[in-house]
């Protein structure tokens, strides 16, 4: 039976998206029907998205929090946005209060809430020990969809992106609200190693422009590094695809990079987070900065290039 669905989808980070894959792809084959995204602005759904096949358009919207009488508002602008769509179910893979309260006011019939407790108000304490990625996937089975599609790997343009000859490597040096990074002297020294025989892209978030000074004049007036933190995300998914090797903190560049079946170097703290983008493709690689020594981390990812 075909139906109108929407997925929102609250969640800020660009990993958010790539772990919705599966439930995005098991709905539309499931349904047969084009499925519409609403999507927090943040996470730029639209470029990540864009070479995919099971939408039938994106919308973005503010899911910013706010005083109590702005929040109100939105809830009856979202609630309002809702129901103009006319449809036939509504998935929300988020339980924060601001966007489940708009979904239970609507008029659509078929409403399914990710980790909403009995009373939908309350939250499932049974999923707090779980990462966003086991969260999305717990809910996707609890559908019960009749095509389950379990593929995180991003469709990719491979005549506008196709990887360089020379090794071109892309380096991300920061991570969400910096819970993954690794000293930055240890990215300097790889980068060091590095320069003569490759192009090097090095990524971080925009608002990081301080970072810069933290290399040495060697590396920022090398013709063979490229800066990309002033980059809208679909240039750095072209920059990631020409690229054989992606290394970096567990962050957004890098479940891009494991989405787009790149030779991925991860490192993680294990007090912030899992190594949570494992779960896109078990051929990554990951390093926990607790446990190994930095020197032993830098020559694992030299000698695999």
């Amino acid at each position: 039976m075909k139906k109108k669905i929407l997925v929102i989808i609250g969640g800020r980070g660009i990993g958010d998206l790539i772990y919705h894959l599966p439930l995005l792809r098991s709905l539309y084959e499931t349904y047969g029907k084009k499925i519409i995204i609403l999507s927090n602005k943040v996470n730029k759904a639209s470029e990540v998205f864009k070479n995919e096949n099971f939408y039938k358009k994106i919308i973005s919207f503010d899911n910013d929090r706010y005083d109590l009488i702005t929040t109100l508002k939105k809830i009856i602008n979202l609630k309002n946005k809702i129901n103009s769509l006319k449809l036939d179910l509504i998935l929300l893979t988020s339980n924060t209060k601001r966007l489940v309260f708009p979904v239970l006011l609507s008029n659509v019939e078929e409403k399914k809430i990710m980790g909403a407790g009995k009373f939908y108000f309350d939250k499932d304490s049974s999923n707090n020990h779980l990462t966003v990625s086991e969260k999305i996937i717990k809910f996707t089975n609890s559908l019960n969809l009749n095509n389950k599609n379990h593929n995180f790997f991003l469709k990719k343009n491979e005549t506008k992106n196709k990887i360089s000859k020379n090794k071109n490597i892309f380096i991300n040096i920061d991570s969400h609200h910096d819970q993954n990074n690794w000293d930055i002297e240890n990215f300097i020294l790889i980068i060091m190693k590095l320069m003569s025989k490759h192009k090097i892209f090095i990524n971080f978030s925009p608002n990081k422009k301080y970072l810069l000074k933290l290399f040495p004049k060697i590396i920022l007036n090398s013709n063979r590094i490229i800066f990309t933190y002033k980059r809208k995300i679909s240039e750095i998914i072209k920059i990631i695809n020409t690229c054989n090797t992606v290394i970096g903190n567990e962050s957004g560049p890098i479940c891009l990079a494991a989405s787009l079946k790149k030779k991925v170097h991860a490192l993680y703290i294990p007090k912030h987070t899992k190594p949570e983008s494992s779960i896109i493709n078990p051929n990554s690689n990951y390093y926990n900065v607790d446990k190994l020594p930095s020197k032993k981390i830098i020559n694992k990812i030299l000698n695999s290039i």
